[in-house]
């Protein structure tokens, strides 16, 4: 099987071709100056999957995240049908479908989705256009928030943890779904082949949530260290910080973490989704625990250099 693997260079898309090959696939990877020129249709050719990893999860205009993640999606998709993929996959989040209500009900696929933010409801109109591809055999997968070694999202939060200190931009009890990167990756392998899964729409997620409070203290352990601080910041200051950062995202062009958008996630209590139809209809296992994964991602960090 020839797999073409978009955003190859990513956090996501590196897992994805270090699984795919595992499996036995012939990969190629593609990376941004192949979507950028020409030399796309030529690896497209001949490929039986094509996994759309590729995407922004922030910008410092709207606009920008459109073109990264709808316009680029269209282009993909548009050249996967000329080259008669058997399938594609197409990797979206759970912020295309939005926050839960209650605790105990979590979203599930069949809920309308209700993003809140540009960066989800960029990722829902992707996956519109993908629903809209005609003579093409699609699958959708909702990754809920990812970590793992390679991941800049969530190295902040081991930094400070590693030092015994937690701080919470005004979501200390906010209860999230989570998964490792190689759970999400074999999610994404299991949607390239399994028959039931064409057509459908998959979150894929650790069987139990974790506040934010909890992963903090999680971290520390990791870490070997005690948490001497753990602060909330009040929403009012945040909302000060993320103004300066939208102002900074549209002087720099690169947008941070601290900005409107960004901060818009951490109002909701629950962002909290249910794996019940990936598991029934992909075989979707999530096999390695929390602990687990973030011991391994801390590893990583200070292998690296990152801490």
């Amino acid at each position: 099987m020839i797999v073409a693997i978009t955003g190859a260079n990513g956090f996501i898309g590196y897992h994805l071709c270090e699984r795919f090959a595992a499996s036995g696939a012939t990969v190629r990877a593609i990376v941004r100056r192949d979507l950028d020129g020409s030399s796309i249709q030529e690896m497209l050719a001949g490929a039986d999957v094509v996994v759309h990893a590729a995407g922004a999860t922030r910008a410092p205009t709207r606009a920008l995240l459109r073109a990264s993640n709808v316009t680029l999606t269209q282009r993909i998709v548009d050249l996967a049908r000329r080259a008669n993929v058997s399938r594609f996959v197409f990797v979206s989040s759970q912020a295309a479908a939005g926050p839960a209500s209650f605790f105990d009900a979590p979203v599930t696929e069949d809920m309308s989705p209700a993003p809140i933010e540009a960066y989800g409801r960029s990722k829902l109109d992707a996956e519109d256009v993908v629903r809209a591809a005609e003579g093409m055999s699609w699958v959708i997968v909702r990754p809920a928030a990812v970590y793992g070694p390679r991941d800049r999202d969530f190295l902040s939060m081991f930094r400070l943890a590693r030092l015994g200190i937690a701080i919470h931009p005004a979501n200390r009890r906010q209860w999230i779904s989570i998964a490792h990167v190689r759970d999400v990756a074999d999610g994404i392998v299991r949607a390239a082949s399994a028959a039931p899964a064409e057509g459908g729409t998959f979150f894929l997620a650790n069987d139990a949530p974790v506040q934010w409070a909890n992963l903090f203290q999680s971290a520390a352990r990791v870490a070997r260290r005690s948490l001497f601080v753990d602060a909330e910041i009040p929403e009012w200051l945040i909302g000060l910080g993320a103004a300066a950062g939208d102002v900074l995202a549209r002087v720099g062009g690169t947008a941070g973490l601290l900005t409107s958008e960004k901060i818009a996630l951490t109002k909701p209590q629950f962002w909290i989704c249910s794996n019940e139809r990936a598991k029934r209809e992909l075989g979707f296992v999530p096999r390695i625990g929390l602990e687990e994964g973030l011991r391994e991602t801390y590893d990583w960090y200070r292998t690296q250099g990152w801490l």
